[in-house]
């Protein structure tokens, strides 16, 4: 069937018309249409906030972000649609907010020429004083901060007229303590503020860097809260290998019962020593080792990743004598399904690095049993025999594990040894890898 010749050029001219509209950006859709959004960020009193980086993302793309000047105003040039908006706070705090702080999650939507404006949320203030029990000595040059590793997440407040209430990440970072052990916090109202910890330096025997906290406190209004870093007193001991050799770089970590205070020491010396400062009484030890790397072989009867604890008592005279239990060894046999060895065949955990519960063991003379944890790591590749090697302390029901054979362009020939290989004793097992 044959075509007109007056349609073929309609439809040409058709197709020409729209290349030419979407080469021109004549042709859009509500979503690519561009627009610039402008807006303040104020303190609750509607004092202008510099330094404050306004992070807006529409649908799926990437975010754009702009800095508030002088003045506290921002200005992007964003996509029209929904938005998710973040506050982060300036790198240099600003006066009468948090030190650190952030908002997430803020809700938004973007039409043309959109103005967006913040008002923060009001504050409080948090009187902090770091002290020595029983003497109330001041402790200058404290450090404060959160306790854990994330934020404390402040009571949810409405920061942009018609968005729902969003809860502020704060952080008193950059905090220290004066000549009196004092320094006054800046924070978002919140009904339970996080625990505080006091950082410093304690020099005596042993140099230790360790932190005493605070208690949770209502601050939603103006509040004080002292901070008591208990007496403390040097606690030396060494930690061996079953052989009585003395284990060096080993992570030496304790803390209080009383969980106020945190030590950690410096590696174990060659000789497997170690001086700490704690509180004295009942306390909580942690020692651990990683050694992964091939230029860093672990020590000799030690497995290559490990983490030991006990209960135990310091009292600054009795020296700890930390020896760790005797290793197997796992033997595993790599192999094709022909049955013929894999060479350079390795050893790793199966989770990511999630820790086996090995059985528990006594660690030190008269204090309970410790509880063994490690990493199932192999001590070097496969040989031509199809054999590779780990050693590990004795475990009656072994984790899962995973023997892995790099191919080359990013293959893999994996296969998973399931939990429960008993190694109360020296083990070999055989695996068959499975094809690329």
């Amino acid at each position: 069937m044959s075509h007109s010749p007056l349609r073929s050029v309609r439809r040409t001219a058709a197709v020409a018309l729209a290349v030419g509209l979407l080469s021109t950006g004549l042709a859009t859709t509500a979503d690519a249409a561009r627009t610039t959004v402008s807006g303040q960020v104020t303190t609750a009193a509607g004092v202008a906030v510099p330094g404050v980086k306004v992070s807006i993302k529409v649908g799926r793309r990437q975010p754009v972000v702009a800095t508030t000047d002088a003045s506290g105003a921002f200005s992007a040039n964003v996509r029209t649609g929904k938005a998710k908006i973040a506050l982060v706070g300036p790198a240099t705090p600003a006066p009468d907010l948090p030190p650190s702080w952030s908002f997430t999650r803020i809700r938004a939507g973007v039409t043309n020429n959109e103005v967006l404006n913040f008002s923060l949320p009001a504050t409080s203030t948090v009187a902090v004083k770091v002290l020595r029990s029983k003497t109330n000595t001041p402790i200058p040059g404290s450090s404060i901060q959160q306790c854990l590793t994330s934020t404390s997440d402040a009571d949810p407040h409405v920061v942009l007229a018609g968005s729902a209430a969003v809860s502020p990440s704060q952080n008193f970072v950059g905090a220290v303590t004066d000549s009196l052990g004092e320094v006054a916090l800046t924070s978002f109202k919140d009904a339970t503020l996080g625990r505080l910890c006091a950082g410093f330096v304690e020099t005596g025997p042993a140099t230790t860097i360790y932190s005493a906290r605070g208690p949770i406190k209502d601050a939603t209004a103006d509040v004080a809260m002292n901070i008591y870093a208990p007496q403390v007193v040097p606690q030396a001991g060494t930690v061996t290998d079953s052989a009585s050799l003395g284990a060096a770089g080993v992570k030496v970590a304790l803390r209080s019962a009383s969980g106020q205070v945190d030590s950690i020491s410096e590696p174990t010396s060659a000789s497997g020593d170690f001086l700490v400062d704690i509180a004295p009484g009942s306390v909580f030890a942690r020692f651990s080792s990683r050694a992964l790397g091939s230029a860093n072989p672990p020590p000799p009867n030690i497995p290559r990743s490990f983490q030991a604890t006990i209960d135990g008592i310091a009292d600054g005279l009795s020296a700890w004598d930390v020896q760790l239990p005797a290793t197997v060894t796992l033997t595993v046999e790599v192999i094709n399904a022909d049955g013929t060895p894999v060479k350079n065949a390795v050893i790793r955990p199966a989770a990511g690095g999630a820790l086996d519960k090995a059985d528990s063991a006594v660690l030190v003379a008269g204090q309970p049993d410790g509880q063994i944890s490690q990493l199932i790591y192999g001590d070097g590749l496969s040989d031509t025999k199809g054999m590779t090697f780990a050693r590990l302390f004795p475990d009656a029901a072994l984790g899962a594990f995973t023997i892995t054979k790099n191919v080359g362009g990013g293959a893999r020939r994996v296969a998973t040894v399931t939990a429960g290989t008993v190694l109360t004793s020296d083990t070999t097992i055989t695996v068959v890898l499975p094809a690329a």
